[in-house]
Order: structure tokens, then sequence, then C-alpha cells
């Protein structure tokens, strides 16, 4: 593409969640996560090949960028790579990266940093779809204080070594205000204890979930474990006194964590019942902060509209509650709220903040990937194993195809278009079932998944039959509020019912993804039910598929029945049924004797 254009890179660096995002003229180009292309879920490490996938994407060169903007919540990235000379944190493949990319100790007043909360705020409110709101931004662990040096961030007579927990900020326009920050303060222990002990919502949240899965990111499967736990019957993890959280110190009661030695089953622990206590206990106080928070910052301002970002705003049932309860009338969540959307925010506060430019783009969808050619898919075969049928004819479709195959309890991989951006599958990279079938929760969660048999799955429903289906009429295109299921539908939909009644609902409109929304059609004129079964095209342990040939991997490897690659039927040949039994235990041992948590 010709040099007619401005550009602006986002880049997440180095620590987990590694991204970048592209763009063009105040719009995203191009956005990507490391993870996807090397397929290590969270990947962390130097950032070349998502900078390469989206300057190959769009036909540029690096010189063509007029601006990149970088964060890593750890140190300021300039002082965090001459770190890395002398303490030899990266892999030789990586360190020869840098040795030839300009955007290692740049030297370059095009290169800069922005603190990581405030990324976290651009990412959200510099694409939402409203002139004037609040954000809230909570998460993990940001930046130190004393990293922060953007004007306006409330850091006087704040601890040098306190980091950022909560954020809360007011806008107009392209203007962003900080109205409230909340700190986590340093703590003693070992160094690598310093985040696990941290007294803060989003650190909390992940103590627990290393207590329960001996992972700190495992935060979904803590809120899906949540509705298993008896109310009350374990003792406040967060508080509010007043307008301060406080978080009660943990003492020798919690002596029941998980650690997994690569024998004992996680789903055969004697500890469950105190894990599904806690984990119900943790969410609840959760919400009931968040709640507190949001309705402070909604009679504080008196604005009427919300952006939500960081890790937290992930919790879809803390989400659900905020948008029925806390008094705004519109809710907007980044859906990639966690530190991949990071990439996000550094692009907008260049674009906004830098370089001084209008808000002139909505996110209303999130798929930011490169759209792969015809080509691909035909190159992505494997002849010996599968077969192929083209729907492409004026009297052919893909859809009717997939909906009838559907509607008779196949299991569907979905391959179309461009990649998401974020944790969650939209309905171009995942996995279908058909809802009605109670038993197609455990067909996923064994087959294809490899994983606990008590964490829910998701519906996709064409927006204009959700308000009969789900409780609420907010519009959810991202997948991150919790609705509950109307009584009437809870036994005609019984694979999308989670134990508590409730589902993570994602809303489609035929503008925003044609292809699913005719296929979710096609299956409604079939069955009566204008939803699906919708999980990520991926298995436990790995990343979202990213490319056609990713997905015909993870469809030979798994309990996948079919695969949609565009127009594309696949299916398995009767060689593949014969070694399947084979294929499936090379598979599953390869998953199983990873973390059982995984």
């Amino acid at each position: 593409m010709s040099k007619n254009h401005s550009y602006v890179l986002g880049i997440n660096a180095y620590d987990h969640d590694v991204s970048a995002c592209l763009l063009r003229d105040g719009e995203i180009a191009y956005a990507i996560e490391k993870e996807r292309i090397t397929r290590h879920k969270h990947a962390g490490g130097f950032f070349q090949e998502v900078v390469d996938y989206c300057l190959q994407a769009e036909g540029i060169m690096l010189d063509d960028v007029d601006l990149v903007v970088r964060n890593c919540y750890v140190l300021p990235v300039d002082e965090l790579e001459v770190r890395m000379i002398y303490q030899g944190d990266m892999p030789d493949r990586e360190l020869a990266q840098t040795s030839k990319s300009p955007l290692y100790l740049p030297k370059s007043n095009k290169v800069v940093t922005v603190s990581h909360h405030l990324a976290h705020a651009y990412s959200a409110f510099a694409v939402c779809p409203f002139d004037e709101g609040v954000v809230m931004v909570v998460d993990g662990v940001g930046n130190y204080s004393s990293d922060i040096k953007e004007p306006g961030q409330l850091t006087e007579g704040i601890n040098p070594l306190a980091r950022e927990s909560e954020s809360y900020y007011r806008f107009k326009g392209s203007e962003l205000e900080t109205l409230k920050k909340v700190w986590l303060q340093p703590c003693r222990g070992m160094l690598s204890d310093e985040f696990f002990n941290m007294d803060g919502l989003g650190a909390l949240y992940s103590r627990v979930s290393s207590y329960i899965f001996a992972d700190w990111n495992k935060c979904g499967e803590v809120m899906g474990l949540a509705p298993y736990g008896r109310p009350n019957n374990f003792r406040s993890l967060l508080e509010m006194k007043g307008d301060e959280l406080h978080v009660p110190e943990w003492d020798a009661e919690f002596n029941q964590p998980w650690t997994p030695d690569g024998v004992k089953k996680w789903e055969a622990s004697s500890s469950m019942r105190h894990w599904e206590d806690m984990a119900w206990r943790v969410q609840h106080d959760a919400e009931e902060v968040l709640l507190a928070r949001a309705r402070w910052l909604r009679e504080t301002t008196g604005a009427r509209n919300l952006c939500l970002a960081g890790g937290v705003a992930l919790n879809c049932v803390a989400n659900g509650r905020i948008v029925r309860e806390a008094g705004f009338d519109n809710v907007w969540i980044q859906p990639a709220a966690g530190d991949n959307g990071i990439s996000i925010g550094c692009a907008y506060y260049g674009r906004l903040a830098l370089q001084k430019k209008p808000r002139s783009f909505v996110m209303k969808q999130a798929t930011l990937g490169v759209a792969y050619p015809d080509e691909a898919v035909r190159r992505a075969g494997n002849p010996l194993l599968v077969s192929h049928q083209t729907f492409d004819g004026p009297d052919q479709s893909i859809c009717r195809e997939a909906a009838k195959l559907l509607a008779e309890g196949n299991v569907f991989g979905w391959f179309q278009g461009r990649a998401e951006f974020g944790p969650r599958a939209l309905g171009n990279r995942s996995i279908l079932g058909d809802p009605r079938r109670a038993e197609m929760k455990d067909i996923l969660n064994k087959r294809v998944k490899f994983r606990q048999a008590f964490r829910p799955f998701a519906p996709i429903v064409a927006y204009e039959r959700a308000k009969d289906i789900f409780v609420g009429e907010d519009e959810s295109p991202f997948m991150l509020r919790a609705k509950q299921v109307r009584p009437e539908w809870k036994d005609r939909i019984p694979a999308i019912v989670h134990v508590d009644g409730t589902a993570r609902v994602q809303t489609v409109r035929r503008e925003q993804n044609e292809r699913m929304y005719d296929l979710l059609m096609d299956f409604e004129k079939l069955t009566g039910v204008p939803v699906l079964v919708n999980t990520s095209f991926n298995i436990k342990g790995e990343p979202i598929v990213e490319t056609p040939q990713d997905a015909m991997n993870c469809f030979i490897y798994t309990g996948i029945d079919y695969l949609a690659l565009h127009d594309t039927l696949v299916a398995k040949n009767a060689l593949y049924k014969v070694l399947a039994p084979f294929i499936r235990i090379y598979y599953e041992s390869r998953y199983h004797s990873r973390d059982e948590t995984d």
C-alpha cells in the first residue's frame, strides 16, 4: 500500500500477551497477538512476529510508520530492554531478532512509551460509540507510580514503588481526565511473591486462581466454578470500608492449594468443595466492589456512558451486574480488555494524545486479523485423512449444509474471514454445536476441548431474537456479559445454560457477521432455535487457531466432526476412522501430560 496514509503502531511488549495494533488514518487496520503466530498461549518476549504480521498485512515497511507507542507493565520498555542485556532474559532466537530490529533500544524519537492504565483507558474510550462518558480500568497490576510520566496521573505523594490497581477517568471527545487511582502498596517477601500477595481486586482474584488452579491466569475458570460454591460458606476475601478497599490477610487456614504433580487429577481432588466455596466468595466479593466503584463513578460525574477495560473487565458475570445495576444508560467493554488490548491503547494514545488527532473510529467488530485467501485453504488439506466438498454454486450454501449437519448433532469447526482479536471467538474462529442437546457440553469438554467438566459454553444468537431467549435487551456483540436464560428456554437449549441459569451471550447482527447470521437463520429454519453453542476454535493449552492449517490440525487431532473452511466442507474419511483411536490417544496424552489446569 502506498504511503498516502498516516500510520501509528502500538505494541504490548515483552511480558504476557504480547501484541501489536496498526492504525491507518485513525482506524484499526490490523491487530494480532503473538500467541496466534507462535502457538504458545499468552506468549511473551520480543515482538518481532506481531510487528511483521501487521506491516506485511498492510503492505508497508516500518519506515512508513509515523509513530510507535509501546508499553510493558513491568518497567518502561526502554529501561527493560537495557536490563535484558545484562540479565540474559531472552532466548537466542529472539536475541537474533533484536540485533536487527530498529525497535530494540531505539534511537528514534518516533518510538515512545506510555503507562499501563492509561493505555487500557485509551483502548476503551478511543474506540467506543460515545462522545463523552467515564472509563473504569481494573486489572491485576500496572506500572510503578514512579514510572508514570504523563501529566495529571495523580502520582504526587504516592510511594514510588506502589503500582496501579484501579484507575477512573472522564472523557469528552478526544480528551481524557484522570479522576481517581487506587494503588497496590509494596509488599514484603520473596521477589516472586510480590504480585501474589498484593492487596488489590485483580491481584486478589489472581491469587485465588493460583490457589485453585496453580495458575494466576485462570480467572475465567474461577468465575465458571463460582456458581458451584455454597453462598457465604467461606470468609470474606474483599471488603469495602467506606470508600477504601480492604483485603483481609490470608493465614494458615488457606492450606489446600492445588499442587499438580503430573499424577493426580484436579477434578478428583478432595479439596473440591473448599475450592468451589472459595470461588463463590471471591466472585461475590469482586462483584460487590466493582458495583460500588461503578456507582461511585456515576454519582460523582453524572455520566450516562461507561467504558470498561483491564483484565477484570473480562469477568462477564460482574459486567452483567454493572449493566443492570450500576445506573448507566450504556456500557461498552473493550473486547480485548486484558493486556492484549494494550497495543490498541498504545496506538490510540499516539494518535489522540501525541498527534492531537480527533477520534474518528468506532470498534464495532473485533475481527482484526488477516483474511486468508482460498489458496491457503486448499493448501491446508490432508488428502490422506479428509475429503473436501466446495459449496459455492448458485444453489449451494455452506451455511445451509452446516446448519443441517449441526441439527443432526455434529460438532463443527468454523473458519471464516478475519480472525478475532482478543480472548473470545466471535464467529470466525469458532467450534459450534447444537444447544438443544444437553450432552453437547460434555461432548465438547471431553472429545474436543479436553478440559474440566464444570466449564460452561456460550451461546451465539441472532440479535433480533436475543431478548426473547435471554433477560435484557442490551446488545452483547463481544460475549462480555452474562444474562439469565428465560425459564421457557432453559429446557430448549440446555447445552448453554450454566448451573446458575445464566449464559455468556454473544449477539450477532447481519451487518456484523453476515455468514454467521445466515448460519443462525438456517439453523432456526430447521429447528426453531436461533442459537448455537459457540466456543473458541482451540483445545486446552493452545491459542485460538489463526491460519487454515491451524484449523486443519485442530480438526484432525480432536473429535470435531466437520470443518468449514470458507465455502469448503471438510470431512474425515474412512482411513481417518481406522486411525482415529491412535490419533486421539496421541493427542490426548500430549495435553494431559501438561498441567491439568491448562
